[in-house]
């Protein structure tokens, strides 16, 4: 099953970015406005120019003085946004560079046709009215000297930033081509030819301090990614130290819950894999990645981390859903509610449902993001931490009821429904390290890893399916506990004997002294 789904998703996957990329770039919208474009925003309008040849925008004219330009941002700045494809915008700005509106023509974010609704669009994109293309404008940046803020979209981020980004800084290029540049120094001028012909642009130069609004980001969760990957080097070390490695674990998960999930909202998604295959090689997408610096590091993490020891980091200690589940299920079982598991010839035939679900959202995002938004919706992610809950009842009660199935079955989503997981497990089929050790007793006779794994993921056989595997270390904890694992508990068990026989002649030796 699992080569099966390899071999067709790969084959989706590469024909999503062929489709994308072979997209013809339609230049006709602009050109196609009329005059009632205009008084949208300019009520007195009375003419609609040609585009001009420098910039692709219409000056629009009142008794024959232009008072103010239309463009569309996808025409000057098409910044990929969270489906991987630019959102397009209608703006109105004044020969004066202030903008009078703003109006969506197209968009495929799966965040805005589904989860938010059209008021808190609508009043997100007013706030740019008013506001000067010469400004520094940058969400949530209300107390920041030097720039002007805006109030973001809760529960999107990224498309937040994408619109930002595309409205100022399309209107910012309009403004400067039509009007006269002020004259610069010839240092000046040499600077900026330099920095041009190195590929660097101003804007780019002017979003470098990123790293400094994001410092605590990229700290706090830098640091839990090196420690991660200090408990992956020192695994064995941690498993021999059962009652440190629950509290390490534990915190672990509260911390990803907490912190990664509530606090960043940098739960991954599906989506994101679907937008990077459709911009797959476009220069312009690696750009939008850095829109949410925690979205990225995390990405770049299980990048490094799925070719070296597979899909299980991610999913078994960075996934708030993942982690919020394992926490309920430990909870239940000290609360000492019944757990219920499925059958082994049932639980391997539920393991495909996530796959077919792959398949088909995959082809379905083929034609359109927006189309497969609905079907996205299997992932209960934007519910909880991207929204915290605050949507229509059906979502909020399809994401409690996964996290109740949790408390009877352990990590039920990510074992049947998870899509994410999923798509990760084919590329984990070729990890490089195999650090999960196994005896030859494993499966023959024993049964003890296989019955503890949360995921079900040992086979009766011994094996451990990598597929599956959420790389917990539970079962490296048995395997260095002398008073669980078979083999270790006859060791210890002949130890002992050893041990109480000396001790015995050590006895018998010292009365015959006396």
């Amino acid at each position: 099953m699992h080569k099966i789904a390899c071999v067709v998703l790969t084959f989706l996957l590469l024909l999503s970015a062929g489709i994308t990329q072979a997209e013809p770039d339609s230049d006709s919208a602009l050109k196609d406005l009329s005059i009632e474009s205009a008084r949208i925003f300019f009520p007195d309008a009375q003419q609609l120019a040609p585009v001009l040849d420098d910039i692709p925008a219409r000056p629009v004219f009142d008794s024959g003085d232009v008072i103010g330009y239309l463009f569309i941002t996808d025409e000057i700045k098409p910044i990929p946004a969270y489906s991987g494809k630019p959102i397009s915008l209608l703006v109105g700005m004044a020969a004066d560079g202030e903008i009078r509106g703003v109006k969506i023509l197209h968009h495929e974010e799966p965040v805005l046709v589904i989860g938010v609704e059209d008021q808190h669009l609508q009043k997100f994109i007013d706030q740019y009215t008013g506001i000067n293309a010469d400004q520094r404008v940058r969400i949530g940046a209300h107390d920041r000297p030097g720039y002007l803020g805006v109030d973001g979209i809760t529960g999107a981020t990224i498309t937040s930033m994408v619109i930002n980004h595309s409205v100022i800084r399309s209107a910012k290029e309009v403004l400067d081509a039509v009007r006269s540049r002020p004259k610069v120094a010839p240092a000046d001028e040499q600077a900026r030819q330099q920095t041009e012909a190195a590929g660097v642009s101003t804007e780019k130069l002017d979003d470098i301090d990123f790293l400094r609004e994001n410092y605590a980001t990229v700290t706090l969760l830098g640091a839990a990614l090196l420690f991660l990957l200090g408990i992956l080097f020192f695994q064995d070390w941690l498993a021999k130290r059962k009652r440190l490695y629950e509290y390490v674990r534990t915190g672990y998960l509260i911390l990803t819950v907490l912190y990664i999930g509530i606090y960043l909202r940098a739960q991954l998604s599906a989506v994101n894999l679907f937008a990077f295959a459709q911009r797959l090689g476009q220069q312009l997408f690696w750009e939008s990645l850095l829109y949410d610096v925690a979205i990225f590091m995390l990405w770049a993490f299980v990048a490094c981390t799925i070719l070296l020891w597979g899909r299980g980091v991610y999913c078994g200690w960075l996934c708030p859903f993942g982690a919020l589940q394992e926490l309920i299920y430990n909870a239940a079982r000290k609360l000492k509610v019944p757990q219920f598991t499925f059958p082994s010839v049932v639980h391997e035939r539920l393991w495909a449902i996530k796959y077919f679900l792959l398949i088909i959202l995959v082809g379905v995002s083929l034609g359109s993001m927006a189309r497969v938004a609905p079907l996205l919706e299997v992932e209960p992610f934007k519910t909880t931490f991207g929204l915290l809950f605050q949507r229509e009842f059906v979502y909020v009660a399809y994401a409690l009821g996964l996290l109740v199935a949790a408390a009877f079955n352990s990590r039920f989503y990510c074992k049947y429904l998870c899509v994410l997981g999923a798509a990760l497990s084919i590329f984990s089929r070729f990890h490089v390290f195999e650090w999960l050790r196994r005896r030859k007793e494993c499966g023959h006779p024993c049964q003890a890893c296989a019955k503890a794994c949360p995921l079900d993921a040992i086979k009766p056989t011994g094996e451990i399916i990598d597929s599956e595997c959420h790389y917990c270390l539970r079962c490296q904890v048995l395997y260095w506990d002398e008073y669980t694992c078979p083999p270790l508990v006859e060791k210890r068990k002949r130890r002992e004997a050893r041990e109480r026989k000396q001790q015995s002649g050590n006895i018998i030796a010292s009365r015959e002294l006396r």
